[in-house]
Formats: C-alpha cells, structure tokens, sequence
C-alpha cells in the first residue's frame, strides 16, 4: 500500500503544478475546440455529400448522417493474461426524416479480431449487435420523448458517448458491475434554463423486450427510474440517480447515487459518482464511488489518475482501485490511451495490470 499512496501523491502534486500552470495561461482542453473543415465533399441531385472526419457522412438533403468509431487494445494482466486485438467496430447512424423526429442507431460488431497468450492464430467470432435504437419526438428544449433502446442514465459515465471520448480504458465497477446500462422502453426528458444554469432531467421505465440480449446478461423484468442534473455556469455540474428494477422472483430492488462534474481550471476536469442500494444485475445491497481527475500537462496529452471504492454485491472485502494513465488526443477524433490498474487484493471483479487501447472516430 506504500507504493500507491506514493503514486497517488506523486499524482496530486503534478496535478496542482499543472493546474497553478493552466490558471497562469488560461488555454482550455486541447480537444473539440478546433471547428473541423469538411474533409472532403460532393454536390450531388440529393444535396451535398460532406464528410467531417469523426463527424461522419452527411448525405445530402436526406436528413441522414452515418458515421461511426473502432477501438484497438491490449491488455498485460499481473494473473499472466496477455491478449489484444480490434475490440469493436460500431457504426451511429442519425435521422431527422421530420422536423420533429429524430432516429438514432448504433450497431456494433464485436469479437473482430483476437490474439492472446496460450493462444494460436487470430481468433475472430464478429456477431451484429444493437447497441442503441431509439426514435426522439419533440419540437421543444423542455420536454420530448424517447423510446427504443438507449443509455440508462444512472449518474454521468453511462451517458458518455462510448469509448472514443472516455479518459481510461476501463470503467469503473459501479458502472459495469452494478446496474444495466441499457434500458428498452420510453423516456421523458428535456431541459429548461434558468438564470445561471440549465436544469436537466431523465423519467424512464423499461416495459419492452430487450434487444440482442446476450446470454451473459440478466436483463431485468421492469425498470423504473429518474435523473436530475444541474449544470452551471460557473464551471461545476451536479447530478442525482434512482433506478428501481424488478427482478425475475418479482421483488424490487432500489439503487441511488449523486455524480459531480467540475472544472476548477480551464485544463482540470474532477468527477466523481456514488452509488447505493441493490442493482440490477445481481442481488444484494452494495455501494461504492469514484474520483477521477484529468489534468491537460501538455498540449494534447492529459494525465488521468482515479480512485474507487467498492462494497461487493452481498458483503465480502471492500475493493480498493488506482488507475493511473495518459491519455493522448492530437485531434478529436483519434484518442489513445495507456493506464495501470491497481488492486488492494485479488478479486474476480478486479483485474490488476496494464490496458492500452487506441479509438478512432470516423
């Protein structure tokens, strides 16, 4: 435990120097700043076809967009796992046929591409999954509906648009172990704007049968849930989550949490979520929470460390997790990233060792 609270010191200090340094020179994050330029375009009799790299396709007058984003990583686990290989390819298709319709679709293939230690040859099992599909109704800032398959927003990083705009390569337990991060039915949700901010909200339940539900999933009979956000404009965002689901014996389970979201300087991002009571996906109360923060040390590449504290589903030892890393953004759509997870102990739910990984928007 010495050699973590040193790198977690070690991490604090570079963080305040950098932050001392970013107050002294006001530049912002580096990253989706820049207006990007059409990388290549055609007038054709349905409008113009223009492309925006990791923007994707506009096709015309059709009221279509389709683009999409590929994620690359290999892992160097201390149990002696060695692996890597395309993890994903995942195509977002948008669009608006009305002005008060809009569609959204994201399809992923998965399993591309895989080699791992003990293993011969690249291993490639690619099946089509309906990550996302839901359809968007609303003229008004206030108040649309929305019903297909989409995020379930429980607190802040299951809302981030998938892996090309996350800090580190892996989630945080509470996210992935917790709750199902999709939900099918229908949501009511909107955002009004008050003096000094905007007040966001989320009214959701799950009433439809799951879309590609795996067989490692435990989708759960109904859902119910609520998301309350508040962003100022002084730089800080707070957000509270419930989320009640039915399970397949018919008992409910109930799960809270807050998340935060702040911007001390104009090159630190600190977020945090918490979380308490029974998910979804297995029985027995838990709670836990993360801290992470984000420090721009130079142009184009952050310093990302976070810390988590997990109760287990049901009782057991309290997991203890630092994940230390960069990650390096030279223009919007392309991320790479390189962190180390560390373990206070050995759990199924923890797996300690290096991950880097590259994204690609396109």
């Amino acid at each position: 435990m010495s050699l973590i609270v040193l790198l977690m010191h070690s991490l604090m200090v570079f963080a305040s120097s950098a932050a001392w340094a970013a107050s002294e020179n006001q530049t912002p994050f580096s990253i989706g700043r820049p207006e990007l330029e059409e990388t290549f375009g055609a007038d054709t009799p349905l409008g113009r076809f223009s492309y925006q790299a990791g923007q994707g396709l506009r096709v015309g007058r059709t009221g279509l967009t389709i683009g999409g984003f590929t994620t690359a990583e290999v892992e160097h686990l201390e149990n002696g796992e060695r692996r890597g290989g395309i993890e994903e390819l995942n195509f977002l298709i948008s669009y608006d046929p009305l002005p008060f319709a809009h569609l959204f679709a994201e399809l992923g293939v998965g399993s591309l591409a895989e080699v791992g230690r003990g293993r011969r040859g690249i291993h490639s099992n690619p099946a089509l999954e309906v990550e996302r599909l839901y359809l968007d109704l609303g003229t008004r800032d206030a108040l649309r509906l929305r019903v297909g398959k989409f995020q379930t927003p429980v607190g802040r990083w299951n809302l981030t648009p998938r892996e090309p705009h996350l800090w580190t390569t892996s989630e945080p337990l509470i996210v992935e172990e917790v709750f199902d991060d999709t939900t099918t039915g229908a949501m009511l949700h909107g955002s009004v704007f008050p003096q000094g901010g905007a007040l966001s909200y989320s009214l959701y339940g799950a009433f439809l049968p799951p879309l590609d539900a795996q067989s490692d999933e435990h989708p759960v009979r109904r859902s119910a849930g609520a998301h309350l956000e508040w962003a100022s404009l002084r730089g800080w965002t707070l957000g509270a989550s419930y989320f009640a689901s039915q399970r397949r014996n018919g008992e409910w389970n109930h799960l809270g949490g807050a998340d935060l979201l702040w911007f001390p300087h104009q090159r630190v991002e600190l977020s945090g979520e918490l979380l308490f009571g029974e998910g979804s996906i297995e029985d027995g109360a838990t709670w836990g929470l993360y801290t992470q923060g984000v420090v721009e040390t130079l142009p184009t590449l952050f310093l990302v460390g976070r810390y988590e504290h997990v109760r287990p589903p049901g009782g057991g030892r309290d997991i203890n997790l630092f994940d230390l890393g960069f990650a390096w953004v030279p223009v919007p759509y392309f991320r790479f990233k390189a962190d180390y997870l560390i373990a206070d102990h050995r759990h199924e739910l923890a797996a300690p060792g290096l991950r880097v990984s590259f994204s690609l928007l396109f």
